[in-house]
């Protein structure tokens, strides 16, 4: 056994072949479907697209604190292509964090009142990748219900 640490994983051309889908399945909602979910107690398309882009913006403000102001998307952002917009916003953000080993390499203080632990910047871009794979899903099934074909995504 030994101590030597894993190698390093380079995830962005990755995630940002999976963001680019994101875009894209957003053109796939119809209009007049934008706020609907197979359920009252589901969210609606609307809500898990502005959730991915507000966790990463909650991330790296809140945790990481990387000085960017960001808009509020549960306030400013309405429209598909403002959504779009939003999406590659964050990505933006994603991806020079991503760039920055010292970054990645960082401790943070996860406070949200509730708890309080340290993650590594690493731990913080596995779990919004995972994330953002997660929600794509949820998009990909409510297509898939109401019956609109997408393109195969693939996983990235």
């Amino acid at each position: 056994m030994t101590d030597a640490p894993a190698p390093r994983i380079d995830i962005t051309p990755t995630w940002a072949r999976l963001n680019d889908g994101l875009i894209r399945l957003v053109d796939y909602i119809p209009d007049d479907q934008i706020n609907w979910s197979p359920k009252p107690e589901l969210w609606n398309f609307r809500g898990i697209l502005l959730h991915i882009a507000s966790a990463r913006d909650n991330w790296l403000s809140r945790t990481v604190q990387d000085g960017v102001n960001a808009p509020d998307v549960w306030r400013t952002v309405q429209t598909k292509a403002e959504i779009q917009g939003a999406f590659r916003r964050t990505w933006d953000r994603l991806e020079a964090f991503l760039a920055d080993r010292g970054k990645l390499d960082e401790e943070y203080n996860d406070d949200d009142g509730d708890w309080h632990r340290v993650v590594t910047g690493h731990w913080i871009a596995f779990h919004l990748l995972e994330h953002d794979v997660h929600h794509r899903a949820d998009i990909l099934h409510y297509l898939a219900l109401l019956g609109i074909e997408t393109p195969d995504v693939g996983t990235p």
